[in-house]
């Protein structure tokens, strides 16, 4: 009989930095120390400065600061930018700072020998006076420019952060690199004495530097890996975790059926579709693909589930006009809390941070209904036809985990059906190959017949249940949908 796998031994500490502790699956390890690498400009210091700050202000667990780039003064002056008020912390003796002074008082010889106590002495001194928890050390390559050879800054660093263990607190350190091929850090073995590594860099985008993390190593503990997208707002760091792709208990109840509240439309469904089923609704430009959507999330709303709609195609106040002039006032709703709006800029998206939006604004108003207009918008922006499908697998099983019904609309490329008896024509919904991923498809479609444009739809499947097979007629008049009869050559 194998024994069970045993929980990780290594305590951990939230940063507080949104989204980070989530990626670190609980944050960085108690008593450790992880190193923080990136080059100039990537946001080293302000992740050093969050966890301090929030460390004081969330857990109450007081810190030191060890500048060897910049001021006290002037570190105290840039945070102000994120709302921190370092001058008021170090007046409550929560808040320490240690200079680069310390340099001074070391004695080398020969470039060989150095004596390092006077600064751990000094950063010794200050983490007694404030009882601190959390030490940041910001420049630490710094501190090595006078070493002749990587065995004195090995030693120097080993002698460092065995000292700091022994104090207790949780340190976080930043070192330069240099260049994408020079290795993680300046000296190659910072990496190598922490216990943890971060690495950041900016990435350029088409009219912005898109900033990306991802952890390299952290000893005894799990992590999530791969490239992990992030921004410095004005409020500090917010970091795009990624959904874990493993396997997930899905909620879909065929019994349970979402309607669109369409007269006739949802019989043709077969009463609905299934909850936390994810389906397409595809069609040319003015079949109404996305007054289907609102339809759906009004009824939505209408029986009490809160709903998200991701508008990509049109600002989202000329959405909300559309949904006024049929006497849906989506603007009242958003007030009440009842729908949340998600927009993005097209230009250099990235989907790890659509992904972040969308599921924030489900699980701030609790949301049941999920409205993507549209999804070919994504394809047309930057992502390609792969980052698309793993944008929809990821998104389908957190929904299915959380029982969310969801709706995506799909621009087709062609307008009209052809000839008599061949409807259809070459219409196909899988541009992308996503008819695998989805558990439904609605097409619509335009038709001309006797000089005469017609609006048509039809299920072509919907997993698990029983749904006409039939082509339908429909209008859009003032107040949405009205379905016609069943369309007959």
């Amino acid at each position: 009989m194998q024994s069970k796998r045993k929980k990780s031994a290594v305590e951990k500490v939230f940063t507080g930095i949104r989204g980070l502790d989530e990626v670190l699956l609980g944050g960085v390890p108690k008593g450790r120390s992880t190193l923080i690498t990136g080059g100039t400009g990537t946001g080293k210091t302000v992740i050093l400065n969050e966890f301090l700050y929030q460390g004081i202000t969330q857990f109450k667990e007081n810190g030191v600061y060890v500048a060897f780039e910049e001021s006290k003064m002037d570190i105290i002056k840039n945070v102000k930018g994120f709302g921190w008020n370092y001058a008021s912390l170090i007046a409550q003796k929560k808040l320490a700072f240690v200079d680069a002074g310390a340099l001074r008082e070391m004695t080398f010889e020969s470039g060989q020998n150095y004596d390092l106590s006077p600064l751990i002495e000094r950063v010794k001194y200050a983490l007694k006076k404030v009882k601190a928890k959390r030490l940041v050390i910001d420049g630490l390559d710094n501190l090595f420019s006078r070493f002749q050879n990587k065995d004195a800054v090995r030693q120097a660093l080993y002698q460092i952060t065995a000292e700091l263990k022994d104090s207790g607190v949780t340190v976080l350190m930043t070192a330069e690199k240099l260049g994408s091929d020079k290795g993680l850090s300046r000296y190659g073995v910072e990496e190598f004495v922490a216990d943890g590594v971060i690495e950041i860099e900016l990435v350029k985008g088409q009219q912005q530097f898109l900033r990306r993390m991802f952890a390299v190593k952290f000893r005894g503990t799990g992590f999530r890996s791969g490239i992990i997208e992030f921004e410095i707002t004005d409020q500090g760091l917010l970091v795009y975790p990624k959904i874990p792709v493993e396997n997930v208990v899905a909620k879909t109840d065929f019994q349970v059926r979402k309607g669109f509240g369409i007269k006739g439309l949802d019989d043709i469904l077969g009463g609905g579709i299934p909850q936390g089923h994810m389906v397409l609704v595809s069609g040319n430009t003015g079949t109404g693909k996305t007054m289907f959507g609102m339809h759906f999330l009004k009824q939505g709303i209408s029986e009490g589930e809160n709903a998200v709609l991701v508008a990509l195609e049109e600002p989202v106040e000329q959405v909300k006009k559309t949904a006024l002039s049929h006497g849906w006032d989506f603007n009242r709703y958003e007030k009440e809390g009842k729908v949340s709006f998600v927009t993005t800029n097209l230009i250099d998206i990235s989907n790890d941070r659509l992904l972040y939006q969308i599921i924030s604004a489900v699980e701030g108003i609790n949301a049941k209904r999920v409205l993507v207009d549209s999804i070919s918008t994504l394809l047309s922006a930057t992502m390609s036809e792969e980052q698309v499908r793993q944008f929809l697998l990821q998104l389908s099983r957190y929904f299915k985990a959380k029982g969310i019904t969801f709706i995506m609309n799909c621009l087709s490329s062609t307008s009209f059906g052809a000839a008599h008896g061949q409807l259809l024509s070459s219409l196909v919904t899988n541009e992308m190959r996503l008819s695998s991923v989805t558990d439904g498809i609605i097409m619509l479609l335009f038709v001309e017949r006797g000089q005469r444009i017609k609006k048509l739809l039809t299920v072509l499947k919907l997993r698990g249940s029983q749904h006409s097979k039939e082509i339908f007629s429909f209008e859009i008049e003032k107040g949405g949908i009205k379905m016609g009869e069943k369309y007959e050559e």
